[in-house]
């Protein structure tokens, strides 16, 4: 019987100080090792980033109105034109033809005019003669309409004759055009960006010849959901970032929104770009922010802690806050912390008590983790 009493009470002495978590000298030289996070301020939560494609504020595929064999090609791919500057031209050879042809036809039609003019002044001048002396009697009325009738004739055919040189005078003009047409010239600065044809090669009108962009204002154009379409308002600010460029941010301004989506899920949106760079060129992606209130400054600021440093147990949420002991070999304290959680939002839980901004927390085998452990930060 005393033997028995005194094995239950080593026992029960053994319980209490299992109980007390009192790590030896054996815990501080074996270290588990732990993934963490950190505890940080959000600073992105409150914008939204959307996907867009850079591009001239202007750009143009040039081509000739009139088709024709190429006889000159004044440009290559990367030049830098000026406005006005010339481009290339086509073989005029058939439309001077046709200009002179056409102004031939003119000088007929205004001698046609002028003999019409001499005509009619002269029918006029029978006609006023006939006129008085019918109303005094001194010729038959048969003159009097001859007279009236003749001078009618001429000045009809003098009408006719002035619409002749109007018309010919008109295809003059749309002839000498065409002559003028097989010119191409820059509408304004910019770089070729893209050359279509060779010299001597058979083009029609309108067939693109070469493309020009502009070096100035560039854009971007994003697409922007239905969901948030209705918050963006033309002259919103907002950040503007290339992936070829990471460490530049850009300021931008909402230039255009479009009303209609058409045939895309998106609805297109133009960004011009405030404080440009000559690296950016039209094509390159970018990523573009858009701040609630259509400012960076309302952007809500909130602790956010890793999702997977967070557990749950009987008393609400918690998590292990790892700090450092100050000794040789690396060792960190895991102390339970009760925490206070919100929202989900992009990158954690937003903290509402219980953590402090750069806290290490640990974010992994919270289940096995006691208040007190030692172990150490994970390598990466």
């Amino acid at each position: 019987m005393r033997n028995l009493l005194i094995l239950i009470l080593g026992l029960a002495l053994l319980s209490s100080c299992s109980d007390k978590h009192d790590f030896s000298e054996e815990d501080k030289t074996i270290l588990r090792p732990v993934k963490y996070g950190q505890v940080n301020y959000s600073h992105g939560y409150g914008a939204h980033t959307f996907s867009g494609v850079a591009q001239a504020d202007q750009q143009a595929n040039l081509s000739f109105r009139v088709g024709g064999t190429v006889r000159t090609l004044d440009v290559k791919l990367g030049d830098r034109i000026r406005k006005g500057q010339l481009i290339a031209t086509i073989d005029p050879t058939d439309y001077s033809i046709q200009a002179e042809q056409a102004s031939a036809s003119q000088k007929g039609a205004e001698a046609n005019l002028k003999s019409a003019e001499t005509q009619l002044i002269i029918a006029r001048s029978t006609y006023q003669r006939i006129e008085k002396l019918y109303e005094n009697n001194s010729v038959p009325l048969s003159d009097f309409e001859q007279a009236k009738s003749n001078y009618e004739s001429a000045q009809s055919q003098y009408e006719a004759s002035k619409t002749q040189v109007t018309s010919a005078s008109k295809q003059t003009q749309s002839a000498r055009n065409q002559v003028n047409y097989t010119r191409l010239e820059a509408p304004f600065n910019g770089v070729i960006t893209m050359v279509h044809v060779e010299v001597n090669e058979l083009v029609g009108s309108g067939n693109p010849i070469a493309e020009l962009s502009s070096e100035v204002n560039p854009e971007v154009n994003v697409g922007i959901p239905e969901s948030y379409i209705s918050q963006i308002k033309k002259g919103q600010d907002v950040k503007i970032s290339f992936s070829v460029l990471p460490q530049q941010t850009f300021n931008g301004r909402v230039h255009e929104v479009s009303y209609a989506a058409g045939n895309s899920p998106t609805y297109p949106a133009i960004i011009r770009i405030i404080n440009p760079s000559e690296e950016i060129r039209p094509g390159m992606a970018a990523t573009v922010s858009f701040y609630e209130g259509g400012k960076e400054d309302n952007l809500k600021k909130e602790l956010i802690c890793p999702v997977k440093a967070v557990g749950e147990d009987a008393t609400g949420n918690f998590a292990f806050v790892l700090e450092a002991t100050g000794s040789e070999n690396g060792a960190y304290t895991a102390k339970k912390q009760a925490v206070k959680i919100g929202d989900l939002v992009d990158g954690g839980f937003e903290v509402k008590e219980g953590l402090k901004e750069g806290q290490i927390v640990a974010t992994a085998g919270l289940r096995s983790l006691l208040d007190g452990m030692k172990v150490k930060l994970m390598e990466e």
